[in-house]
């Protein structure tokens, strides 16, 4: 049986949306209001990129321990896998 993971998929996408709008953001602000908007944006969106991503690799590692949690203890599933 195949299990669908949307809502982890969905919240990635919206995450590094985010951090990559953040990053162009900052040089819109720069041009209008001449604060050091650019900075800040810029560093927020790699901040949220960087979380993004330690985020999603600690929630496949504790899928990937469950799997083989699953494998030593004799239940046989398919292994999951990213569409």
């Amino acid at each position: 049986m195949k299990t669908i993971n949307m809502p982890g998929k969905i919240s990635s996408v919206v995450s590094y949306c985010a951090s990559g709008s953040l990053i162009c953001w900052g040089s819109v602000m720069d041009k209008i209001h001449h604060l050091d908007w650019q900075t800040i944006s810029v560093v927020g969106g790699l901040v949220i990129g960087v979380i993004t991503c330690a985020s999603n690799f600690y929630f496949k590692r504790r899928q990937t321990r469950a799997y083989e949690s699953q494998l030593s203890r004799g239940i046989i599933s398919p292994p999951p896998q990213e569409d």
